[in-house]
């Protein structure tokens, strides 16, 4: 298995926030954590170059060579 690159684990951890965040929401009882997990979204795909106006939709995309993230649809 080739090693993770530092995208990579950015990505795999955004998607999992992403999803807990759409889990809580349709839980729809931890208002406080999913403002925490919202924030957290926010840093993390900011760090990775994304618009403000993909975070704000959650349309984060990115492209895949040999198994490995190596561009993200940042405009």
């Amino acid at each position: 298995m080739p090693r993770l690159t530092n995208l990579d684990r950015q990505w795999q951890q955004l998607m999992a926030l992403c999803e807990s965040e759409s889990k809580l929401r349709t839980d729809g009882n931890h208002p406080r954590l999913v403002r925490h997990v919202a924030s957290e979204i926010q840093q993390l795909a900011a760090g990775m170059g994304f618009s403000p106006r993909r975070i704000a939709s959650r349309d984060f995309r990115a492209e895949r060579e040999d198994g490995h993230i190596v561009r993200i649809a940042a405009d």
